[in-house]
């Protein structure tokens, strides 16, 4: 460093920027197997935040895109309070109340959802007992009296058979394909969703009351058969036939719910808000329920990022005994710098920017490794699960706090050891051996 520094061309005693990273450079290359060990064993902790900013990027990027940029339609489900009535139903009185306190005029559509299950069903003379298994589709749900609301039965994409939901007058019953799956498996049969459009079939409806189970034989037609990608969806009437159906056999009429939805969404907290100091009700938003789930999964990213910093740590201390053992081996360099009147930071400068060095190329390994870990785990997942695009992705928003960090840390490192520089006398240094 000495004669390098004889060689050099320096005004008033000051160290240029450039001259300074050219000693820093020739120190790191003086000891450089030694330092990229060490920027390997930094990259572990970085490689660690690296991965866990992919993950948590990939999967709410993954939520975002299948909810329109979380632009969910704003629809609030309305429940009774369990802990208030916990054996009570919504009713006329309920959805009346409802209407005058928000407003009857800002609403969009309010609707209440019935169901009643299906025990055993037939289509000719196949069979299919649904009494013990209960899967999804054994509960014959109500459409919605606004056949313009969103749902399966009234989307292009989830249709395999059939006309689309337009007409709450109309007569039959929504299948989805899990339900012919079943079905052909339990007969072995082949039956194509528009083999089965406009068939007879037979259901076994029951209700569960006080004074035991009631049942009854309806018998409608298919109009209609749906995917159930998320598998086990459930089966689907219009609201005015399955009030007719249940009304005809004495059945219950049980309203879990209300689905609400207001003309201008911006209202929507305000709503929730306001119906949420009547302790009957129980209110839950769409959009709520995916502010949780994002949460929770920066939650988990932030997990994953402290449990990866500690190895940071023990990495910070790692590159400052280096830089303070780099310090203690140039003392009689050092004081010849400070002997002829440079100044401690200048000095103080080529051991920050050698911890610099050492963190960026340590980040340089670990961008390197994460993205090909994230390449392999995208190829692999998109291999078994061709609907996920990516679980790995690494935005620009966490290539700059990598950097940030990266440069916070050498910073850090090397803060302590060189403040050892504005302790050593000149003359002391010169005699260091």
């Amino acid at each position: 460093m000495v004669s390098s520094l004889k060689k050099s061309t320096v005004e008033k005693n000051k160290l240029s920027l450039a001259y300074t990273l050219k000693l820093a450079w020739g120190n790191f290359l003086e000891r450089k197997w030694r330092n990229l060990l060490i920027a390997l064993a930094t990259s572990i902790g970085f490689i660690g935040i690296l991965i866990s900013f992919g993950l948590g990027n990939a999967i709410i990027k993954m939520i975002n895109e299948e909810t329109g940029n979380g632009q969910l339609p704003a629809q609030v489900q309305v429940m009774l309070n369990p802990e208030v009535n916990q054996a009570g139903v919504i009713n006329a009185e309920d959805k009346a109340f409802i209407e005058k306190t928000v407003g009857k005029q800002k609403i969009k559509y309010l609707e209440m959802p019935f169901s009643t299950m299906i025990s055993q069903l037939s289509i000719g003379k196949g069979q299919l007992d649904l009494s013990t298994s209960l899967p999804n589709y054994a509960q014959l749900v109500s459409l919605y009296e606004d056949s313009s609301i969103s749902v399966a039965a009234n989307s292009k994409d989830s249709l395999l058979a059939g006309q689309l939901y337009q007409e709450a007058n109309e007569e039959g019953v929504t299948i989805p394909e899990t339900l012919l799956t079943d079905f052909n498996q339990a007969n072995q049969s082949n039956l194509t969703a528009k083999e089965v459009l406009g068939k007879e079939i037979s259901l076994t409806i029951q209700e569960t009351t006080s004074q035991g189970n009631k049942t009854a034989q309806v018998t409608t037609k298919i109009v209609r058969v749906i995917k159930d990608e998320r598998g086990d969806s459930n089966s689907f009437m219009a609201p005015k036939q399955l009030t007719q159906l249940l009304e005809s056999q004495g059945f219950t009429k049980t309203v879990p719910y209300m689905i609400l939805e207001l003309k201008d969404p911006a209202q929507t907290d305000q709503v929730i808000e306001q119906l949420s100091r009547y302790k009957k009700y129980s209110l839950v938003s769409q959009k709520q329920i995916l502010g949780i789930i994002v949460n929770f999964i920066k939650v988990i990213q932030g997990l994953l990022i402290v449990l990866s910093g500690q190895a940071l740590l023990v990495s910070i201390v790692m590159i400052g005994v280096i830089i303070y053992i780099n310090i203690m081996q140039r003392s009689k360099e050092i004081g010849v710098m400070k002997a002829v009147g440079y100044l401690n930071r200048d000095i103080k400068g080529i051991f920050v920017y050698e911890s610099l060095l050492i963190t960026f190329i340590s980040l340089l390994i670990s961008f390197l490794v994460a993205s090909l870990i994230g390449a392999i785990a995208n190829q692999v997942v998109q291999e078994f699960y061709p609907s996920i695009k990516q679980v790995f992705l690494l935005n620009i928003q966490s290539i700059l706090v990598m950097l940030v960090l990266a440069f916070l840390m050498g910073l850090l490192s090397a803060y302590f050891p060189t403040l050892k520089i504005s302790k050593l006398d000149p003359v002391e240094s010169l005699r260091y051996e």
